[in-house]
């Protein structure tokens, strides 16, 4: 009592009245609670760090109650794990299905990659193409894209696959990107996959600005543009894509000799080195 009494005397009176019974009571519905588990993750007015462990409680407390954006939240923390919470795969399944069983099409996306990347046991490829075509079919382009990408693997499938990532390249960049890989790869129509890469590289995908990035470099299928394609180069680089770095490097180091090229390259070159002497640790 005595400390409580000692604390309290030197808090700011603005500070004693917002923390007032009516401020502090506890909440009742699993909206307040998940609310109450937003508030924890926010630094304290003494900028002490966030509240993880007591946001985890209530996190569950709402998802118990049946709260939508909870069991979302619940899913994709024990599906990825971090911040002291080791990642399990069965509680991620357990509550992505939950949050499924009341219509979340992000939630089915969830349950195909745990699925299809056996996550659980034994792969189970039939079933995460159930969760992704549901999802796809409501619109979600992740599940376009997964779907698409796997039933175009196969050639009783492809057609479908190919309508499928056409659908999701609209808002998915790598959709635009496999189908590159697809007509160059499988279709043999390097002009389509040229013009699939361009439309990936432009939307963001730093594999597709890298493929895009060496036929302009090469002039193959398309014209050749030196300026572009290591425009190209920089903005996958700039990803930290690290074969893009690579071949930046070598291209830099490689062409009209000038300090300014040699700074960038080894700029990229440092920048290169710090990536890769992470990934060894």
């Amino acid at each position: 009592m005595a400390l409580m009494k000692r604390v309290l005397s030197i808090l700011p009176l603005a500070l004693l009245l917002a923390c007032s019974p009516e401020q502090t009571e506890e909440p009742a519905t699993p909206q307040a609670m998940y609310d109450k588990a937003q508030a924890l993750l926010k630094p304290n007015v003494e900028n002490a760090a966030s509240d993880f462990a007591g946001a985890m409680q209530w996190l569950h407390k709402a998802a118990e109650g049946g709260l939508l954006r909870a069991q979302l939240d619940l899913g994709g923390i024990y599906f990825a794990g971090g911040q002291g919470v080791a990642a399990d795969s069965q509680k991620a399944y357990n509550w992505f299905s939950l949050a499924a069983a009341q219509g979340s099409k992000e939630a089915e996306v969830f349950l195909g990659i745990l699925q299809y990347e056996g996550s659980l046991g034994k792969p189970d490829k039939a079933a995460a193409l159930k969760h992704w075509r549901s999802a796809a079919e409501a619109g979600v382009g992740e599940a376009q894209y997964r779907l698409g990408r796997v039933l175009a693997q196969a050639p009783e499938t492809r057609q479908e696959g190919v309508e499928w990532l056409v659908k999701a390249s609209a808002s998915e960049p790598q959709a635009a990107t496999a189908l590159g890989n697809l007509y160059f790869k499988y279709l043999d129509d390097a002009g389509t996959a040229a013009a699939w890469y361009e439309k990936g590289a432009l939307a963001g995908d730093p594999l597709a600005q890298h493929v895009f990035a060496e036929m302009l470099l090469l002039g193959d299928p398309v014209e050749k543009n030196e300026a572009r394609g290591l425009a190209m180069l920089r903005m996958a680089a700039g990803q930290d894509y690290k074969p893009a770095m690579a071949r930046l490097i070598n291209v830099l180091r490689n062409g009209p000799k000038s300090e300014e090229t040699e700074n960038e390259a080894n700029a990229w070159d440092v920048r290169l080195q710090e990536l890769m002497s992470k990934e060894g640790k």
